[in-house]
């Protein structure tokens, strides 16, 4: 079963544990992974938006705020990694709102910057129920800062 029908068999909750809908940015140069996050957090009652690339992040990011950021970590263009580092300067307070999606076993270095940011990690092939629980943990968390 792929990302997409798991999505489809465990549609989980109508809505956040307080009942609110978040707004995610859903980061991932791969369409399949990006339209999954989509449904399973649609599903949920969160509003979505999608970006192709950390570039494409950058400039949606600039234009409205997020509750959470899901993020591959290898894209090409600009990286999980320069992502998280580019947010961490124009937006330090949106910082702990990131957490990173990978299919890869995590180089030493990878593994060290994960450990470093104190991010969360989600490895592919992901599970509906996860997602929703993280993101759900995320945005219970507090306010998010407004882009400047």
């Amino acid at each position: 079963m792929n990302a997409v029908e798991a999505a489809r068999a465990d549609p989980g909750p109508s809505s956040s544990p307080d009942g609110s809908r978040r707004t995610v940015l859903v980061v991932d140069d791969e369409e399949e992974i990006r339209e999954s996050l989509s449904e399973i957090l649609t599903g949920a009652r969160h509003r979505v938006v999608t970006a192709r690339s950390g570039r494409e992040a950058l400039q949606r990011m600039a234009e409205r705020n997020y509750d959470v950021i899901l993020t591959d970590i290898r894209m090409p263009d600009l990286d999980g990694r320069a992502l998280y580092r580019e947010i961490e300067q124009r937006w330090p307070a949106l910082a702990s709102r990131v957490v990173f999606i990978t299919g890869d076993t995590l180089a030493s270095t990878l593994r060290e910057f994960v450990a470093e940011s104190g991010r969360r990690v989600i490895e592919k092939p992901f599970l509906p129920g996860e997602i929703r629980r993280i993101v759900a943990e995320l945005a219970l968390d507090g306010g998010v800062a407004p882009p400047d």
